[in-house]
């Protein structure tokens, strides 16, 4: 027994410091979600999430997409970025959901992201008109080619048919995280008169863009048609 008893003084000294250690542990921060908030079901969407501990220790996230789908990551680096991808595969609106715990058990608020994954409609119909395959110079087009080159102004015309009853007309965020929304037609001709400068540091207007537009009947089922092209501002 008088062997046991320098062993028990150890423990019973060490036992309130652990404790004491575990009480003063904080949970990570909450997380952190950026990714595209809108879709097309059935596609593959990447979302990118970060958190830090205040402590410095390790951290893992634990992703659930709210359609049934869920995993925890590894343990990593506090502060270090993950990227995740998934794809829904029916029609509704979702709610991702993340949480971050450190390598001591302690777990972050949680973070949400909704998302809305609407079934595009294929319709050969419904287009984009102008620009399309050719060099447009405010407005005109001066050489046909394969792609889209948009010198200074331009009327952007769509196609329709007779049941859509409304076409937006969306350019992506400067941050690549999803599009903004810059026009909405809801008379035939469906038109949008791009002949505005926008902030560079939020919207993608220059350079290599992508012009989307989206049209819905009267029921609300979509419709979408797409162009890469190359816009100069004058």
């Amino acid at each position: 027994m008088r062997k046991m008893l320098p062993l028990l003084i150890t423990i019973l000294i060490a036992m309130p410091m652990a404790i004491n250690a575990t009480n003063n542990n904080n949970p990570p921060e909450k997380p952190v979600i950026t990714g595209p908030t809108e879709g097309e079901a059935g596609k593959t969407y990447t979302y990118t999430i970060v958190s830090t501990d205040p402590d410095g220790d390790k951290i893992y996230y634990c992703i659930d997409w709210g359609d049934g789908n869920e995993f925890c990551t590894d343990l990593m680096e506090s502060g270090k970025e993950y990227q995740a991808s998934h794809a829904w595969q029916e029609k509704g609106t979702y709610v991702i959901t993340v949480t971050a715990t450190d390598e001591h058990g302690a777990t972050s608020e949680p973070a949400t992201l909704q998302v809305k994954m609407p079934f595009v409609m294929p319709i050969k119909d419904f287009r984009i008109l102008k620009p399309r395959y050719g060099i447009y110079v405010f407005g005109f087009k001066v050489f046909p080619m394969f792609g889209q080159i948009v010198i200074g102004d331009i009327k952007v015309q769509v196609k329709a048919p007779e049941n859509i009853v409304r076409v937006e007309f969306l350019l992506p965020l400067a941050c690549h995280c999803g599009m903004e929304l810059m026009h909405i037609d809801t008379t035939p001709p469906f038109e949008w008169n791009w002949n505005k400068d926008y902030d560079d540091k939020e919207i993608k207007d220059e350079g290599f863009t992508e012009l989307v537009v989206r049209g819905y009947d009267a029921e609300w089922n979509e419709y979408k048609d797409s162009i890469t092209l190359y816009k100069v501002r004058i």
